[in-house]
């Protein structure tokens, strides 16, 4: 793992940030259960169909435990994370704009790749801080990463019921832009030790 300048601590502020990117992108991996009824319905699908599209988030996440995590310890964080962004922001997009299941299962796959920036906050922020304070740094992050995925599905189930299926996509998009903004410039750069 590489390491920024290590100090005792994060900052509250970004200790924050960080939390809250976590309790954001791992909520991604959930939002689309509570609206599969909603989906069933707009695109008249089977059940068969309707259990691909969370399936189908779970395999983008773990294709990028697999070929994208590992990329954290060879190419500078922050930058990973951008792209990660980028994804996510432009995957949201196009679930929310989906005109058929084709084009729904590819966005929801690229979510799932997406989420993967929670596996790149947490080992930086551990690569921040001494040996001594890693416990309750990563104790925070966790607290969020749970939060994010107890939260997800009353907030998307809320949205999707009051303002549609499409809204739920546009809201991860929404969120995604904005995180992956203010990670952009306030996490520092990290020059990794691995080729």
């Amino acid at each position: 793992m590489s390491r920024v300048e290590t100090s005792n601590h994060i900052s509250r502020f970004l200790l924050l940030l960080m939390t809250s990117a976590i309790a954001a992108t791992a909520a991604n991996l959930y939002y689309n259960q509570p609206i599969l009824p909603l989906i069933k319905e707009a695109f008249n699908l089977s059940d068969a169909q309707l259990g691909s599209i969370p399936a189908l988030t779970q395999c983008g996440y773990a294709f990028a435990l697999l070929f994208i995590s590992p990329l954290g310890d060879s190419i500078p964080r922050r930058k990973l994370i951008s792209v990660l962004s980028t994804l996510l922001v432009l995957a949201s997009l196009a679930g929310a704009l989906a005109p058929n299941l084709i084009v729904l299962l590819i966005s929801v796959f690229l979510i799932g790749v997406g989420a993967n920036i929670k596996q790149q906050l947490i080992p930086f922020a551990a690569s921040m801080v001494s040996a001594e304070n890693e416990g309750a740094t990563l104790g925070t992050l966790m607290m969020g990463l749970t939060l994010g995925i107890l939260l997800s599905r009353t907030l998307s189930g809320f949205v999707g019921e009051h303002m549609g299926w499409q809204s739920v996509f546009y809201m991860s998009a929404l969120l995604a832009t904005l995180f992956g903004a203010l990670l952009y410039v306030f996490l520092p750069v990290n020059k990794p030790h691995a080729n």
